[in-house]
This record gives C-alpha cells, sequence and structure tokens, in this order.
C-alpha cells in the first residue's frame, strides 16, 4: 500500500487537532456559562428539632431566577446570625434579609422579594393587648438571634423587655414558649391575616404531635397588631462585582413578575 504524503498526514493531524479544540472549548464554555452563586438563608426546624427544607415559594424563586440568569444556586441553610458574618466574609448571597440602617452600612441589597409581617405569637391562656411596644414592658420576648423586627423594635431589645434567643426559626420555637420560657415570642409570617396565620401555626404544631396526644385545643394564638411590616431582600456585602449580581437579579425579578410568574410583593398597612 503506497504511503500517505507529509502534507496529506499533516492535514489530517491538524483536522484533528481542531477537532479536539472545538470539543474542549464547547465543553469549557459550557461550564463557564453556568456560574455557580453561593446562597444562604435562615434555617427552620420542626418539633422535633429536625431541619425543614426550603418552602415552596422559595424554591420557585429561586429556579426561576436560576434558569433566567443561566446560572445555578448552592443553597445552605444555617443560623442568622451565622449567614450574616459569612457573608461579609466572602461573596456569597444572603436571602430574606430586611433593611435597617445599620445593615446598609455592610451590605448591598436587591429589590424586595416579599413583605412579612413581625407578629407576636402567645399561649392563648397568657394572651396580653399589644397596641405599642410599651406594652411589651418588663416581658420575656423570644426572636432569632440576628434577625430584625423593625428599628424600634430592636432599639428597646433588653432596654423596654428582655429577649430569648432562638439559633433557628420554624414550629420547634413553640416548644419553649408552651414550657412557659417566655411571654411571646416573634414569628415571621404573612401580612395578610393573623388568623389564617394563627390557624396554620396551630395545624402544624398539632401534625408534630405525639400519636398518643389525644388534647385538640389550639395553643397558640398570634395577637392581632403586628410589631412591624418589612420587606425581604437578597443581600450582599458591599463591593462592584456583588452590585452587578444584585443588578442581574433585580432584572430577573422584574422579569418574572412581569409574565406573572413572580408574586408581587404584598404589604399591609399597621393603621
Amino acid at each position: 500500500m503506497r504511503s500517505q504524503s507529509p502534507l496529506w498526514q499533516f492535514g489530517i493531524s491538524l483536522y484533528r487537532v481542531v477537532i479536539a479544540a472545538t470539543i474542549f472549548g464547547l465543553s469549557i464554555n459550557n461550564a463557564a456559562a453556568q456560574e455557580t452563586v453561593y446562597l444562604q438563608t435562615i434555617e427552620e426546624f420542626d418539633r422535633d428539632g429536625k431541619p425543614v427544607p426550603l418552602a415552596k415559594p422559595n424554591l420557585e424563586l429561586l429556579r426561576y431566577i436560576a434558569k433566567d440568569l443561566n446560572l445555578q444556586f448552592d443553597v445552605k441553610r444555617v443560623p442568622w446570625k451565622r449567614a450574616m458574618d459569612n457573608a461579609l466574609a466572602s461573596d456569597i448571597v444572603l436571602m430574606g434579609m430586611s433593611i435597617t440602617t445599620e445593615r446598609k452600612k455592610k451590605f448591598i441589597f436587591s429589590d424586595p422579594i416579599n413583605a412579612n409581617g413581625n407578629w407576636l405569637i402567645t399561649r392563648c391562656d397568657a394572651k396580653f393587648k399589644f397596641d405599642s411596644l410599651n406594652d411589651l414592658k418588663g416581658k420575656l420576648i423570644g426572636v432569632v438571634l440576628g434577625t430584625s423586627a423593625g428599628e424600634e423594635f430592636d432599639a428597646q431589645m433588653n432596654t423596654l423587655f428582655k429577649i430569648e434567643n432562638d439559633t433557628g426559626a420554624g414550629i420547634s420555637r413553640l416548644q419553649k414558649l408552651m414550657a412557659k420560657r417566655m411571654d411571646a415570642l416573634v414569628w415571621y409570617g404573612i401580612t395578610s391575616s393573623y388568623q389564617d396565620m394563627q390557624a396554620q401555626i396551630n395545624r402544624n404544631y398539632a401534625s408534630q404531635k405525639l400519636p398518643n396526644d389525644t388534647d385538640t385545643s389550639q395553643p397558640f394564638c398570634v395577637l392581632p397588631r403586628p410589631i412591624s411590616i418589612v420587606s425581604n431582600h437578597f443581600a450582599m456585602r458591599i463591593n462592584s462585582d456583588n452590585q452587578r449580581l444584585l443588578e442581574r437579579i433585580n432584572q430577573a425579578l422584574q422579569r418574572g413578575r412581569k409574565v406573572g410568574v413572580i408574586p408581587p410583593v404584598r404589604a399591609t398597612n399597621l393603621d
């Protein structure tokens, strides 16, 4: 068999190099096209102290943003105070942070994700009147460490009233209230109806009762007036790269709301 010319062999080798480079280049481009964004948010626990997954609306929100921006979120749920400390030490996104004067000195914020009321939950056998913060004088109030229930409330912690810190959120906090370790706790919930929220809290608590617990009473009451209404945001430590990422997230939020995939921010008037 006649051997091929050196020129022909060179052409075949070059062709193979081009094909290999093209395939390799495509794989690199595809990997680079979908960036990973590290995100942390508050952890929650059930009645038994076991962690619960991220709520469906939040999962759907993250899925939409990830698809819209061609990125993937690496999500971790940790104690809120730790999440804030982590976000000041590295470029991670916080999900669900409200804006305060002090936080604005350290973080930049996205457009609002949603709004929530900061409500007081008591045992129904120990309800009290709540029209203003003065009604909390001398009481012990449970809060999640690192969270804010509004700047006016925050300023009075351990001054007008005492606080009991929890590291995580969720139904497990109600155990402390049932044990009479506090007078009330701050619950971060919907803004539309405290009656609906009260019913939901009692249903969730009842669903985690022990099999031999036949008590059908509703132990928890939500006081009708919220402490505050706040909007929640994505947040990152202050720098130009993080500002650009949050601007992209804002654009995704706007597109999602325009087509109805992301619900509008709902707020309630305190009056």
